[in-house]
């Protein structure tokens, strides 16, 4: 009757301990979703490596009417940079970029003219880059995350000080 008793005794107590497991296991997470892009993070002013091109003299201003003419109410930013060949070979590719708000929507950026973000060099050697964006009114920049060809992502935090004032609409003479 003992045996019976400490047969019984454990297999109460194998169920509690496999069913308190089951609950306290992690969930399986939901299929889908976006991962990351893998790359380095600075702000404005910062000289950013990112294994292979150095991006630096960052500077983000009100667009002229020659690069880009914001919506009504909008504005037209354009940001300049240094690109230069961090690696003993040449490199050849294009910087894409995106400008992102607080809750994480994002712009597409244009190069300015053919070869505005494109870049071309030996070792060493070091380019200009000019991308600019056309943000509606209300949109609060953030961060601007560029991604060139080759190589991780360079992601810019802004503050608010980095974000031009829009400049005031021409008024219409009469």
């Amino acid at each position: 009757m003992v045996a019976k008793s400490a047969a019984w005794l454990c297999a109460v107590l194998t169920l509690t301990l496999s069913t308190l497991a089951a609950a306290t296991a992690a969930p399986t997470p939901m299929p889908g979703g976006a991962n990351q892009l893998k790359g380095v993070t600075g702000t404005l002013s910062s000289t950013i490596f990112n294994g292979k091109l150095r991006f630096k003299k960052f500077v983000l201003r009100t667009s002229t009417p020659a690069e880009a003419t914001p919506d009504p109410g909008g504005m037209a930013l354009t940001l300049t940079y240094i690109v230069s060949d961090g690696i003993p070979k040449n490199i050849y590719g294009n910087v894409s970029a995106t400008i992102a708000d607080v809750d994480g929507v994002t712009i597409p950026g244009h190069s300015v003219g053919v070869y505005g973000a494109y870049y071309s060099m030996p070792p060493g050697a070091a380019v200009r880059g000019t991308i600019y964006f056309t943000v509606p009114a209300g949109f609060t920049p953030v961060k601007i995350l560029l991604t060139p060809g080759d190589g991780p992502a360079i992601r810019i935090n802004l503050k608010p000080s980095d974000i031009p004032t829009p400049s005031p609409s021409p008024t219409p003479s009469s």
